[in-house]
C-alpha cells in the first residue's frame, strides 16, 4: 500500500478539525440531543457520510472533543511535571495549579460531556471509563506522600480526599459564586495541604 500523500492527510485533518469545530459549537448552542449528525455535517459542509466514516457517531465526537481540550490542555505534561515534585507541600501545590488548568480550559468539553452522559448510553459509558483512568491517575500523585500524610490517614482515605475535593460540581459552584481561577487555585491548595498533611 503507498503512503498518504502530505497533501491529502492535511486535507483530510482539515476536514476532520472542522467538523470537530462544528459539532462543539452546535453542542454547546442547542444541547447534545437536539444536534443531529445532518447538523453536523450541514455546518463542516461535509456529507453526513464523511462525518460517520470519521467519528462513528455523536459519542465517537464527544471523545474528540475531550482529546482536543486534553491536547490543548498539555495534560499529560503538566501531570508529569506534578509527578516529578518530591516535596509534598509544593507537589500538592502543584496539582492544585494542575487542576485550575484542566477545569478552565475544559469548560466547552466538559458542558458537552455532562450533556451527553444524560442521554446517550454509549457516551456515559465512555465518561465513566475516564472517570476510572483519572482515579487510577491521581492515586500516583497521592501514593509517594504516604510517609508525609497526617497521622491516621493512610494512603488510600488520602486519595478518596483528593478525588473529592477536585470534584468539577465544587470548580463549578465556587465560580458560579464569582470566584476567580485564582482562588480557586489558592482555596484548593490550602485545602489539600491542610486535609492531606495537616498544614496551612
Amino acid at each position: 500500500m503507498s503512503p498518504v500523500k502530505p497533501t491529502r492527510k492535511r486535507d483530510r485533518d482539515a476536514t476532520r478539525t472542522r467538523i470537530v469545530d462544528a459539532a462543539r459549537d452546535l453542542f454547546v448552542e442547542q444541547g447534545y440531543a437536539r444536534t443531529t449528525i445532518a447538523d453536523i455535517a450541514r455546518a463542516a459542509d461535509v456529507a453526513p457520510q464523511t462525518v460517520y466514516w470519521a467519528f462513528g457517531s455523536k459519542a465517537g465526537l464527544v471523545r474528540e472533543i475531550r482529546d482536543a481540550w486534553f491536547a490543548s490542555a498539555r495534560t499529560g505534561e503538566r501531570m508529569g511535571q506534578v509527578l516529578a515534585i518530591d516535596e509534598p507541600v509544593a507537589r500538592l501545590d502543584a496539582f492544585a495549579g494542575f487542576m485550575r488548568n484542566q477545569w478552565v480550559t475544559g469548560a466547552a468539553a466538559l458542558s458537552i460531556q455532562r450533556d451527553a452522559l444524560r442521554v446517550d448510553p454509549d457516551a456515559a459509558a465512555d465518561v465513566v471509563a475516564i472517570l476510572e483512568t483519572r482515579a487510577r491517575g491521581l492515586f500516583e500523585v497521592v501514593r509517594p506522600l504516604g510517609p508525609h500524610l497526617k497521622a491516621g490517614l493512610t494512603v488510600k482515605k488520602a486519595h478518596d480526599l483528593l478525588l473529592a475535593l477536585t470534584l468539577l460540581e465544587i470548580f463549578l459552584e465556587l465560580q458560579a459564586r464569582g470566584w476567580s481561577a485564582d482562588a480557586y487555585e489558592e482555596w484548593l491548595a490550602g485545602a489539600l495541604r491542610a486535609a492531606l498533611l495537616g498544614r496551612l
